[in-house]
């Protein structure tokens, strides 16, 4: 256990009175923890008045960059995979229209390309639906 000296304990209490600047510690809680935080003499004790804390502006400001690439990554992937549905769609219906110039309404027409249509549909909803929070 490393013993602390008057720097990291006045960088505690900086740390500290930027939280509550930031309206993250109220003033009551402000009080407890510089005061444990200048009583510290350990590297744990002076940890536990920094514990629980919000993470910095600059950690939140990471964090949420990281959030919207994952949300930006996320969109493009569900527009690809619609886009490619579309294009899938187009391929049966010119199909279906053709086949049926070229053979004449059959049973299995009938019945083979609106089934085909309804597996991709169900395919790409199923990749892009969003997993449900356990």
């Amino acid at each position: 256990m490393a013993l602390v000296g008057d720097r990291e304990r006045e960088r505690a209490v900086a740390q500290l009175k930027r939280h509550y600047l930031g309206g993250r510690l109220s003033a009551e809680e402000l009080a407890e923890r510089v005061e444990v935080a200048l009583a510290a003499r350990r590297d744990p004790e002076l940890r536990s008045a920094l514990s629980e804390l919000p993470s910095s502006s600059r950690e939140h400001l990471i964090g949420a960059c990281s959030a919207l690439g994952t949300r930006v990554r996320r969109a493009a992937f569900v527009a690809a995979v619609w886009a490619l549905w579309w294009l899938v769609s187009l391929v049966l219906a010119i199909g279906l229209v053709a086949s049926i110039v070229v053979q004449g309404l059959s049973l299995a027409t009938a019945l083979v390309f609106p089934a085909l249509w309804l597996g991709a549909t169900l395919v790409a909803r199923g990749v892009t639906r969003k997993p449900r929070p356990r």
